[in-house]
């Protein structure tokens, strides 16, 4: 094994390959040197049944090192973040394979303030783990371990951030993908005063109907269904219930870029803020509309970690990625599906105008993707010879070259942009380019899936 656990966002690989019951309890005993003996950690899990085997190990690590354990079992992600102040906790660790395909499973640590671990508590956890600098504790210093009901706590906590009356009347479709917020997601629209009809609601670790990434691309249903019942809104989740993506009531997804750029008008408008928080992946369409309230944006890498991290630094009071993840400081440090609904229900109201309307207002932005499957041992020879090919690119002048971890943005003079960045959570390697010219989008593409099809190709053979 190299020595690096984390990823993008937490641990992750796949069951009893890279993430075993021995390695998931070695983690727990870390944890516990982490967080200190004496400690009370929330530990909860998505609904794949691995999920349970990673959990298991980890608590009986997490007990052996001498830290209290409140299980909380199945449960949405934002939920055990909800849950965290209300319990005394000092932090969560959650077992899930978020939106990735079913057979992963990934392991995401917590602080007292909702946040993930940064980079340099990264780096510690893993010098600790490395270096097996943890203790198993005698019998009578074991931690205890108690059950916990953390609902009810959820949604309370969800409903006080949001003006119910802006909300009371409004019909919204969900999606929550078979995943961790099925039942759940519905249940807090309903008690917030809209009427849900819901799809993909009962909890399934095969995801059977859609991958558990919410897209654009496999969310056609739910568009249709929003247009057909002229809903105001549509909203799908990925299996643990942190990511948004929505369907406006013309029935079109939109990646978080849109719903983000909306988020940041309210922010400014509406929340006292004006210092947004973006990852680098994200559309200049956010920072567009910014700085024409007032506002400023600022750049991060990619993930939750580095969103938080970013809007502590600066003291922002709402982040984004564009895969549809949203943070307010007044509320957790992490993205929350029911808490962006409701909050995106709030804005609607506040304007009094549909989804689609406020989107036409929107400056046109043409953003596209695509990732290219690359093995994890070479990631990093892959991203040094891109660095390479920086300065030989003759495609148009270049006005700046944004370095991110083992990525690179490059932005061009006519303000259209390409981005390559390896994932920290799949094997594979992420492209995205932005213009005003939906033509000039789709050729930078071809340009970097070309050049980093060839790396690949070049390196493996």
């Amino acid at each position: 094994m190299n020595r690096k656990l984390f990823g993008t966002s937490g641990i992750r690989g796949l069951i009893n390959v890279r993430i075993t019951p021995e390695f998931s309890a070695k983690l727990g005993l870390t944890a516990a040197a982490f967080y200190g003996q004496g400690s009370t950690i929330i530990v909860a899990r998505d609904h794949r049944p691995h999920a349970q085997v990673v959990e298991m190990s980890l608590i009986s690590g997490l007990l052996a090192g001498g830290v209290n354990v409140l299980e909380a079992g199945v449960t949405p992600t934002p939920a055990v973040l909800w849950s965290i102040s209300e319990l005394d906790a000092d932090g969560a660790i959650i077992c899930t394979g978020s939106h990735t395909p079913p057979e992963i499973v990934g392991i995401l640590f917590f602080k007292r303030d909702t946040s993930e671990l940064d980079r340099n508590e990264e780096l510690l956890f893993e010098d600790i783990f490395f270096s097996e600098r943890y203790r198993r504790v005698p019998w009578n210093e074991v931690g205890n371990f108690e059950y916990v009901e953390i609902e009810e706590i959820y949604i309370e906590k969800v409903l006080s951030k949001v003006h119910l009356s802006h909300i009371d009347g409004k019909t919204v479709v969900v999606d929550p993908g078979n995943g961790a917020t099925s039942g759940v997601l519905k249940n807090i629209i309903e008690l917030a005063g809209a009427e849900v009809v819901a799809i993909n609601d009962v909890p399934d670790p095969r995801f059977p109907r859609r991958d558990p990434f919410p897209r654009p691309q496999n969310l056609k249903k739910l568009g249709r269904l929003v247009r057909g019942i002229n809903a105001d809104l549509g909203v799908a989740s990925d299996g643990d219930g942190d990511r948004a993506i929505f369907a406006g009531d013309d029935g079109q997804v939109y990646w978080g870029d849109i719903s983000g750029a909306m988020f940041a008008i309210d922010a400014i408008k509406n929340r006292g803020t004006r210092r947004i928080v973006v990852t680098i992946n994200t559309s200049s369409i956010v920072e567009i509309v910014a700085r024409e309230l007032g506002g400023a944006v600022y750049y991060c890498d990619v993930g939750p970690p580095a969103i938080a991290s970013k809007m502590k630094e600066i003291g922002a009071g709402f982040g984004l990625e564009e895969s549809g993840k949203y943070v307010w400081s007044d509320a957790i440090f992490y993205g929350d599906a029911a808490l962006a609904t409701l909050r995106m229900l709030e804005f609607l109201g506040n304007e009094n105008k549909s989804f689609s309307e406020i989107v036409r207002e929107l400056p046109k932005r043409y953003l596209m993707k695509t990732v290219i499957d690359c093995p994890d041992e070479i990631k990093d020879s892959v991203a040094r010879e891109i660095e390479k090919s920086i300065e030989n690119l003759n495609i148009k002048p270049i006005y700046q070259v944004i370095r991110i971890h083992n990525g690179f943005k490059i932005m061009f003079d006519d303000n259209s942009w390409i981005l390559f960045r390896p994932s920290g959570t799949e094997p594979k390697f992420r492209i995205h380019t932005e213009s005003s010219d939906q033509k000039d989008a789709e050729e930078l593409l071809r340009f970097g899936e070309h050049l980093v099809t060839r790396i690949i190709k070049n390196l493996i053979t």
